[in-house]
């Protein structure tokens, strides 16, 4: 079967710049000398120009690549991690991040074979050192057993990382040469992604020229050994690069209410609202934010212990705040005792979003909790409960958060896209603040 890439390519979506700035630790995991170029090269190179951190782990030895006399097993092993470190300083990678594991090459142990275990262990703990916050592995049917196993072996090693989620992107090598029917990828939208990468093209086709015993004629005694043709180059020098971010590897469920009551139990004030002087610049850029006039019934979601829930009271006649948590909303009853005019409901979004109509709703804090299911369908009762000429302000943290189903940017980027007027926004090194108005 012919895999039709320009079909598959056809579906994917622009990776968000917002994102990548929020990655400060990239691991990527290369089966062989050479996946590492081919596949994210371009990528590597805008994650080193932002400043993140870039480590990458070779799982096999490259030994198998020719059967040569000149360069048997080992010397050709020693050959192309020479050619991988020259490849990753045309990248700008220094030779200290890479590290390798040394399985042999075609043959590297898949799940249940004797082997994995042991490099589970290993990547386990190089994951515990690092806690990358974005993985890139090759596709789980890459049509190459070192592929698949390296893939396996990602998701071994995660499973015994405590309170860590990273985002995993997949990407495609043999896919694109070698796939037959059960391979091809079955994508949900928006699952595959592409990196516009023209800007680096001219490093990353230099990176892949210096794995020279696989581009060039420098093994010479055997006619049948590998070589990468200008046909399956041209596969990775098109000016993008694809990754797959599958919902299936990269679960991303509403947070539960065990999850925030955990935290309330074990500290009163979890994200020291009452003592941060970050968070007292961003309520008093809250507060200002909001347009000027009295507001006659407002909502609070996620008012947690009723610090942002004092300020906001004094803006409306009436104000509703909720949480998910007995715990923070009993201090906060306690907080706002003596406000009549406050009234507080326990429950989540979007299942326990109040029947009501309001004329400002505020969402500090909250919108990254949510799965993007969840998220949306909030974003519709959202846009129903409010009023016409209702405004609605929303505030995220923009730092990646290993625990949290979504970024403070995607959260925002969702409600760009709803039937609201955007009013104003603003961005510090910690959040972003936009503000939106209900227009009928």
């Amino acid at each position: 079967m012919i895999f039709d890439k320009k079909a598959f390519r056809s579906s994917a979506t622009g990776v968000e710049e917002e994102f990548l700035l929020t990655i400060k630790r990239c691991l990527i995991l290369a089966p062989h000398p050479d996946d590492e170029s081919l596949a994210c090269g371009g990528l590597i190179q805008l994650l080193l120009q932002q400043g993140t951190e870039v480590r990458v782990i070779l799982t096999t030895d490259g030994s198998q690549s020719h059967r040569s006399a000149t360069y048997p097993p080992d010397q050709l092993a020693a050959l192309r991690y020479g050619e991988m470190i020259t490849a990753l300083d045309c990248l700008g990678i220094d030779p200290q991040q890479l590290k390798g594991y040394q399985s042999k090459d075609s043959a590297m142990p898949a799940k249940g074979e004797p082997g994995f275990e042991i490099l589970s262990e290993r990547l386990h703990a190089d994951l515990s050192d690092f806690l990358p916050q974005l993985i890139l592995v090759p596709y789980e049917l890459d049509p190459h057993r070192d592929h698949r196993a390296t893939f396996q072996l990602l998701l071994s090693a995660l499973k015994n990382v405590a309170n860590y989620k990273p985002v995993i992107w997949e990407y495609p090598i043999w896919l694109y040469e070698n796939a037959s029917e059960s391979d091809i990828p079955k994508l949900e939208a928006g699952e595959l992604k592409f990196l516009d990468i023209h800007g680096y093209l001219h490093k990353k086709e230099k990176a892949i020229q210096a794995h020279q015993s696989q581009t060039t004629q420098l093994i010479d005694d055997d006619p049948s050994g590998f070589r990468l043709t200008t046909e399956m180059m041209g596969n990775f020098l098109n000016g993008k690069e694809y990754f797959m971010q599958r919902n299936k590897i990269n679960p991303a469920g509403t947070l539960s209410k065990d999850y925030f009551e955990t935290l309330y139990s074990t500290h009163s004030d979890p994200w020291s609202f009452e003592t941060s002087a970050y968070e007292s610049h961003k309520y008093a850029a809250t507060i200002s934010a909001i347009p000027d006039g009295q507001y006659r019934k407002a909502l609070e979601i996620g008012c947690s212990i009723g610090v942002l829930t004092q300020m906001l009271s004094s803006k409306c006649d009436h104000l509703t705040a909720m949480d998910i948590s007995e715990i923070a909303l009993e201090k906060a009853r306690k907080r706002m005792k003596d406000q009549k005019a406050v009234a507080f409901i326990q429950g989540g979004i979007p299942a326990d979003f109040p029947d009501e109509s309001f004329d400002l709703i505020v969402m500090s804090e909250v919108g990254y909790y949510l799965s993007k299911e969840d998220l949306l369908a909030t974003r519709e009762l959202i846009f129903n409960s409010l009023l016409p000429d209702g405004v609605l302000v929303m505030v995220h943290w923009t730092h990646f958060v290993a625990d949290y189903p979504l970024s403070g940017d995607e959260v925002h980027h969702c409600f760009d896209q709803a039937k609201l007027k955007h009013l104003k926004g603003s961005r510090t090194a910690d959040y972003r603040l936009d503000v939106y108005k209900k227009q009928e």
